[in-house]
């Protein structure tokens, strides 16, 4: 796999197979069965709640159930650093199920861009990384800049604003961020708001105007656009499903 690429796969695996390993990260979600995993000498299994991280590099040997499926990610070298610090094996909460189900839905539509494909892998990262945030040591110029656009995703804002608290320049906050939580502030931002506005449109009585409003877009065309990127599908299709 080019470093640049990203591949999601709905895969089944043989019953055992030989250590390996390959130059890229792989992320591991269950959907059917459990796959027992041997990585880096670490022993766990992906199955129901638990999912498993691959370093690129790092060998690994594993075990599967006769009636087994997978969703497998090969991560782009890009989105590494993210998962560089997250632990091998991790527990999946109820919201991170229904997203995995989600992606799966949208690979077996066979309708996903490369494009799409890299934003979705994004959400499911950023969501690993809440979930598992206490094992993150970040700079406190980082964690000050993430905390800001915590607080704040909710409202129109500017990257200089992020900075500023910081106390660093746009550009040096963009490689600092980059390189310690895996993605850029405005990509972290974007994440945010569109992994709130997919709640709301689900579990909310809000119209998608007003959706767009609690997520910090004033114009309602462009936060349609960029939820369209982001999820192939036009946010009133989430409204249509959660009635």
């Amino acid at each position: 796999m080019k470093h640049s690429e990203i591949g999601l796969h709905i895969r089944t695996y043989e019953d055992e197979g030989k250590s390996h390993s390959h130059d890229h990260h792989q992320l591991v979600l269950p959907l059917v069965g459990t796959l027992s995993l041997s990585v880096d000498a670490k022993e766990g299994e992906v199955a129901q709640h638990r999912a498993a991280i691959i370093p690129a590099g790092i060998g690994h040997g594993y075990a599967a159930t006769d009636d087994n499926r997978f969703l497998v990610a090969d991560v782009p070298e890009g989105l590494a650093p993210a998962l560089d610090k997250l632990p091998c094996f991790v527990d999946l909460d109820p919201a991170l199920l229904h997203y995995v189900q989600f992606l799966h839905a949208q690979l077996q539509n066979g309708t996903e861009s490369d494009f799409t494909q890299h934003q979705m892998l994004l959400l499911l990262i950023q969501l690993l990384q809440e979930r598992h945030g206490s094992q993150l040591k970040l700079d406190r110029r980082v964690h000050a800049a993430k905390q800001f656009l915590d607080e704040h995703f909710s409202r129109p804002l500017s990257l200089a604003e992020a900075a500023a608290v910081a106390h660093l320049s746009i550009r040096q906050l963009n490689d600092l961020f980059r390189r310690q939580v895996g993605m850029t502030p405005h990509q972290y931002l974007t994440e945010l708001r569109m992994k709130e506005a997919w709640r709301l449109l689900e579990q909310s009585g809000r119209s998608v105007q007003r959706v767009a409003d609690a997520v910090g877009y004033s114009s309602l065309s462009a936060f349609s656009d960029r939820f369209r990127a982001h999820f192939g599908k036009a946010p009133s299709h989430f409204r249509r499903i959660s009635k």
